[in-house]
């Protein structure tokens, strides 16, 4: 979230957050925007089939339950990944300091605009066919480190729900590409991607 706005909205409250700790589950009564300050959180919903699918991850300075503003309840699991600390800014809250300061309102839809951005993105992901692809569209998002290595910031099990996949594809889908140089493990959750490696 950009600084400006984070530093616009009300006060809210914080929570501490251990990993495998809930902030909120299916059907219970919506808290409103969540601030992730540190650690990651997951939006997780069980499919019809038993698979748990990762909707969303926020990592420090995202948010999360944006559709809470307009909802009386969650339609999934917040779980924490991590030790994290989170900032819960009550959606009456802040539909009052909007009704207040319609600028407010309109850097509040911007953000939301972005986030639908950004799930539109993921959405797209997902319809590759190969696992190779999904794997290789994510890896290309990640911002490079100054050694070229990129960092994955989760477990390739937790990616692996995030693409629809089952975490053995993702070790195959690796294998595949260490296999064809296309890319390198090195190090937990570090990866470096060859040059001219299509995205």
């Amino acid at each position: 979230m950009d600084q400006d706005l984070l530093a616009a909205l009300p006060a809210g409250h914080d929570r501490q957050l251990e990993p495998g700790g809930a902030l909120f589950r299916v059907g219970d009564s919506a808290l409103g925007l969540v601030v992730v300050r540190s650690g990651a959180v997951e939006l997780r919903r069980v499919s019809p089939e038993g698979r748990s699918l990762v909707l969303h991850r926020a990592g420090p300075g995202d948010t999360l339950g944006e559709a809470s503003l307009f909802e009386a309840r969650h339609h999934c699991d917040a779980v924490a990944v991590s030790p994290s600390r989170v900032t819960v800014h009550p959606a009456a809250t802040l539909r009052r300091a909007a009704a207040k300061d319609p600028s407010l309102s309109w850097r509040i839809a911007a953000h939301l605009a972005a986030r639908l951005v950004a799930e539109r993105a993921r959405a797209e992901r997902l319809t590759l066919p190969r696992a190779t692809d999904r794997l290789l569209d994510v890896l290309h998002a990640l911002p490079a480190e100054p050694d070229g290595r990129r960092r994955l910031g989760r477990s390739w099990k937790s990616l692996a729900a995030e693409l629809g996949l089952t975490h053995e594809a993702i070790y195959r889908a690796l294998a595949r590409l260490e296999s064809a140089g296309t890319l390198r493990r090195e190090g937990r959750g570090m990866v470096r991607l060859a040059a001219g490696s299509a995205a």
